[in-house]
């Protein structure tokens, strides 16, 4: 019976051990859940994280769509140049000092995980739509058929549909597979697009704004709150994560960032492998990534500086001319553009506005900024005109296919008097002297 006894005390000791020990040690090795990560990657998120997956036909009793206008970013790409340079240089050093490395938390299939990367991106593929963003809108585009059947047709018809993209590989590919969603693959030859153009006054408007670039964009203030987070305790704390994670001593700010850019970019091309790099965040930790891009986007993009969501006014007139019930313009018009553009005309309508000004203390602040909701890859803004019997015009909006609802419009109901969206921007529309607000001042 004591033999017994003494068993089952060092059967105790002995499953005690391995929850102090064991235990802590299988915790560090098990990676956050790719679903998780996937959450955090700000505007590197790809779409099928908050796609509506509802397609179900949108129905309102008395009104039926008879427009749309809407605006999309375009779908997962490759990295920039600069990033693929660094990723295969400086990333290719860090992998092998941690594959080097005697103090490293990695677990055996973390390890073999960076055994097997590689980085085989050419500079010349630099942003280039990948297939995961093909899919991305050719997806948008069935769902938003099955919503709006009366509006957006099988089939191409030129006088109903207008396409338009910007001079760039990725929302050129974005606009065909958006088609291809609509009419099938075989049927998109016949499509007719206006040129492209880089500084599009409408697609990408703030490459006209020369104000903006001077006062904003180029500007060291802009960039004052990133700053001051990439150099907080939280920071870091997270620097301080990953050196230990990696047993590699002398992470920077720099490679952090680099990290987390390049794991976000791995995570969006494929829905079913993960990135070594990923291995190395926990939740706190890619967070903490999030909201430091999430401040620069805020001060660069958003709500920063009125003069950044002001001059979306030449964005804003041109939807409402499109909307409008008597318009001369296609029932049907689709844009592809990019990041700067969905931020800054979100930021002109108001929407996902905090009711404080975001600086590097509002880490622990629930926000309504956060990029990895509101501009992921193929993010898009919809407005659809309806109908009604009662002879008024109505109007849908959607962003990320979901409704939302603008300053001045009813919250109980999906639909906004059109009347009233003319009321609650009536600057947008009667004081838009784009060429104005972007002028540098003499002075």
């Amino acid at each position: 019976m004591n033999n017994l006894s003494t068993f089952f005390k060092y059967v105790l000791l002995g499953n005690l051990f391995f929850m102090v020990w064991g235990g802590n040690h299988i915790n560090e090795c098990t990676k956050i859940p790719k679903t998780a990560l996937e959450s955090h990657l700000a505007t590197k998120t790809p779409y099928r994280v908050i796609a509506n997956r509802n397609d179900s036909q949108l129905n309102y009793p008395g009104c039926v769509p008879i427009r749309i206008w809407s605006i999309v970013r375009h779908g997962t790409r490759n990295p920039s140049k600069k990033v693929i340079k660094k990723a295969k240089n400086d990333l290719s050093i860090l992998r092998k000092r941690i594959l080097s490395s005697q103090k490293t938390k990695l677990c055996e299939k973390e390890l073999s995980l960076f055994r097997n990367w590689n980085f085989n991106l050419g500079e010349s593929e630099e942003k280039y739509l990948v297939y995961e963003g093909e899919m991305e809108l050719i997806e948008l585009a069935a769902r938003m058929q099955n919503r709006f059947p009366e509006v957006l047709y099988d089939y191409y018809d030129p006088d109903h549909y207008k396409f338009k993209y910007t001079a760039t590989q990725r929302t050129l590919r974005s606009a065909e597979s958006f088609a291809t969603g609509l009419f099938g693959r075989y049927n998109t030859d016949s499509i007719t697009y206006p040129e492209p153009m880089h500084r599009d006054p409408i697609l990408r408007f703030y490459k006209l704004c020369d104000k903006w670039k001077l006062d904003v964009d180029k500007n060291p203030k802009s960039l004052i709150e990133t700053k001051k987070f990439m150099e907080s305790d939280l920071m870091k704390k997270a620097i301080k994560y990953m050196v230990n994670k990696t047993g590699v001593k002398g992470i920077t700010s720099d490679d952090i960032q680099l990290i987390y850019t390049v794991c976000a970019f791995e995570l969006a091309w494929y829905k079913r492998r993960f990135s070594p790099w990923c291995t190395l965040f926990d939740d706190e930790t890619i967070q903490i990534l999030e909201f430091a891009r999430d401040l620069e986007y805020y001060w660069i993009d958003g709500y920063g500086y009125e003069l950044t969501h002001k001059q979306a006014c030449s964005a804003f007139s041109d939807m409402f001319s499109h909307i409008s019930p008597n318009s001369s313009y296609p029932n049907a018009t689709f844009y592809f553009t990019h990041s700067g553009t969905i931020l800054k005309f979100l930021s002109h309508l108001g929407l996902h506005k905090d009711n404080f000004v975001l600086t590097h203390k509002d880490f622990l602040k629930e926000r309504k900024w956060k990029t990895s909701e509101i501009d992921a890859f193929a993010s898009n803004i919809a407005f659809v005109t309806y109908s009604c019997e009662d002879e008024s015009y109505k109007i849908l909006v959607l962003h990320q296919e979901k409704v939302v609802h603008l300053p001045g419009c009813p919250k109980d109901s999906d639909l906004c008097d059109l009347k009233q969206i003319k009321h609650s921007f009536r600057n947008s529309l009667e004081k838009c002297d784009f060429d104005e607000i972007c002028k540098i001042s003499s002075s």
